[in-house]
């Protein structure tokens, strides 16, 4: 709901369900400026983007075009509610879940084993180690020191 009020620069955008007040001022045909007006006087400390719902912020920064209802932020405030909910039963469900010492000591032996088993260069013998014959940059394969300029 825009509201243009003859003796305001701003229009009156809309609000947000703690009475905060939304405001845009069109400086530029580019691009316009937004800011809101807090219902509650605040500390300078306690001001922060955590204060207005994210629906609004994205709004407050051009990321979100259309203005959010008051549906759009009660839907957002029932979907954070289920994600509570459904941690507390999370939480609950590893709560009655037994742990016994004995499967956590089996459980790390394997990983060491694992690990164990998995690390590079253990079996590594520098005594017994070989190069294989690379080719050259003149092209002799075998490896030998004969120049180009030296007879046969």
């Amino acid at each position: 709901m825009k509201l243009r009020l003859p003796w305001r620069k701003d229009v009156y955008m809309g609000t947000d369900l703690d009475g905060n007040l939304y405001f845009e001022r069109l400086v530029d045909t580019y691009r316009s400026r937004r800011h809101v007006i807090y219902r509650k006087d605040l500390a300078l400390s306690e001001y922060s983007d955590k204060v207005i719902p994210i629906q609004w912020q994205a709004w407050m920064r051009h990321t979100r075009h259309r203005i959010p209802t008051l549906a759009d932020l009660n839907q957002d405030i029932q979907r954070q509610e289920q994600i509570a909910d459904n941690v507390q039963k999370l939480a609950a469900k590893e709560a009655r879940l037994p742990i016994s010492s004995e499967d956590t000591t089996k459980h790390s032996q394997t990983r060491q084993l694992q690990f164990q088993k998995s690390t590079p260069g253990e079996s590594f013998q520098p005594e017994n180690w070989a190069p294989a014959a690379t080719p050259t940059a003149s092209g002799n394969k075998t490896g030998s020191t004969k120049r180009r300029h030296d007879s046969p």
